[in-house]
């Protein structure tokens, strides 16, 4: 299955002023025809309705209306776009943009990608415009039955942020999964066009804290880790430390082993779908399983107590009942985990920055890249650029060299022949060796050596601390 990139944008936001200017390229602007809903053409101006936009169940249409009605087929269709059609179009600029989108679904949505896409951009600028914290990500799907539009649906719950790179200052924000799709999030940020800025993935940076890094953080558990884990292991370490409170780190010390065998406990539980078990462990929780989760566990392990491919084991159910009981009884891991998750935060925005100066400075034209492999596309490249900086931010390099040498070779292939690159360029072993004691000097070398430039990122305007569970408190 291939995926359709997103168009470059041309938009700006004119100041406070609640309107937008929309360019002629891949977005199409509103302008209200004469007594009836706007009409879609470029090159238009469209004015945002405050009155008609605050009839709208904003958090039922990305929550659930959305969701229902682009993964739904055949009649059903039909019936969820009108369902949607009816709450949103209590706001005419929106109702427009959804009577377009359905339009060119209906007609083929591979050829009309670039302007399905568009749309979606529109969407999100007005919301933004409005100072509603409601965002959509959309991408074309190409598959052996056609293509179609996916859509994710998000929360923005930190919109003051900023990041630096020079001096270049770029807004950023921090948005959290607000559908209930299966749909996941490839990366745990992103920057599609330096004027809005640079995005957090709320749920991928909390996710890679608790999962990747906080099982690092215990140096008695060093034996049962994988060998990148273990080459990681002592500088992440030191960049956390650096990071926490003493108490907060004793804290995470002291749960790190409980974390790590219930992430091995449900990958059991996983790894038996082949032989044919059905049970499965959507994510666990910060603090592991609540109680009801506990009995449904235990449940599934007695009455599969003799089964040859069992949902859940004995051994198991015990894992998650003890280990979740640790942690929930061991003070002060909530708020550690919190600063760790803002910790891993930071070092996703230094990356997404360095793409948003690129952005800027490149507008639109390739970025040099002296002496990278030739098969380097120009989205290597890029990657390359921000891989680059971030090794070489003195606070989180060592997250981040540790975040990019565990991609995925097989869903992110240009990534990963990127990172080997530059890892390999640190040091011969590349990333089996680790991050060296010295990276930031030879990152920072690395990158005027490639790239021509060695700018400093920081990322002083977001927050310390991110929320892990499922209530957001601003921070």
């Amino acid at each position: 299955m291939g995926r359709l990139p997103s168009p470059a944008r041309e938009l700006m936001l004119l100041g406070t002023v609640p309107t937008l200017l929309l360019g002629a390229g891949l977005v199409w602007a509103l302008e209200r025809g004469p007594g009836g809903p706007p009409e879609i053409r470029a090159g238009a101006t469209l004015t945002v309705d405050r009155e008609a936009l605050a009839e709208v169940d904003l958090a039922a249409v990305h929550e659930e209306l959305v969701t229902d009605w682009v993964l739904s087929s055949g009649g059903m269709k039909s019936m969820q776009f009108r369902r949607i059609r009816r709450e949103a179009g209590k706001d005419p600029n929106l109702g427009a943009l959804l009577d377009r989108m359905e339009l060119l679904m209906d007609v083929d949505p591979v050829l009309n990608a670039p302007e399905l896409l568009g749309l979606v951009s529109t969407w999100n600028a007005y919301l933004t415009t409005a100072g509603e914290p409601w965002r959509l990500a959309g991408e074309v799907q190409v598959g052996d039955g056609g293509g179609q539009l996916l859509m994710k649906a998000y929360r923005v719950i930190w919109r003051e942020g900023t990041v630096r790179v020079g001096d270049h200052r770029f807004p950023a924000e921090i948005r959290r999964r607000a559908d209930r799709t299966s749909l996941p999030d490839a990366w745990l940020g992103h920057m599609h066009d330096h004027r809005d800025g640079v995005v957090i993935l709320l749920d991928g940076v909390t996710g890679f804290a608790l999962d990747h890094v906080w099982p690092l953080l215990d140096p008695l558990l060093e034996d049962e880790l994988d060998p990148l884990q273990r080459a990681f292991a002592p500088s992440v370490r030191a960049e956390v430390a650096a990071w926490l409170t003493p108490e907060e780190l004793a804290a995470l010390e002291a749960t790190a082993e409980d974390r790590y065998w219930m992430n091995r406990a449900a990958e059991a539980i996983h790894g038996r779908h082949q032989c044919g078990a059905a049970f499965y462990v959507a994510r666990v929780p910060w603090d592991g399983m609540s109680g009801r989760d506990l009995a449904t566990l235990q449940q599934a392990a007695t009455l599969d107590a003799d089964a040859p491919c069992p949902d859940v084991t004995e051994t198991e159910a015990l894992v998650f009942a003890v280990r979740s009981s640790h942690v929930r009884h061991t003070p002060g891991v909530r708020q550690a985990l919190e600063h760790l998750a803002g910790l891993v935060g930071r070092a996703v925005a230094v990356h997404e920055a360095r793409h948003a100066a690129d952005d800027l400075a490149l507008d639109g034209q390739p970025i040099p890249c002296l002496g990278c492999p030739p098969q380097t596309t120009h989205l290597g490249a890029l990657e390359g650029s921000a891989y680059a900086a971030s090794f070489a931010h003195p606070e989180t390099g060592a997250l981040a060299m540790y975040q990019a040498c565990a991609l995925d070779p097989d869903r992110a292939p240009e990534r990963t022949a990127m990172v080997s690159f530059l890892a390999e360029r640190l040091d011969p072993h590349g990333c089996a060796a680790g991050a060296p004691d010295d990276r930031v000097r030879r990152a920072e070398a690395l990158q005027r050596e490639i790239f021509g430039r060695a700018e400093p990122v920081s990322v002083p305007e977001l927050p310390s601390s991110l929320p892990v569970g499922d209530a957001f408190e601003a921070p």
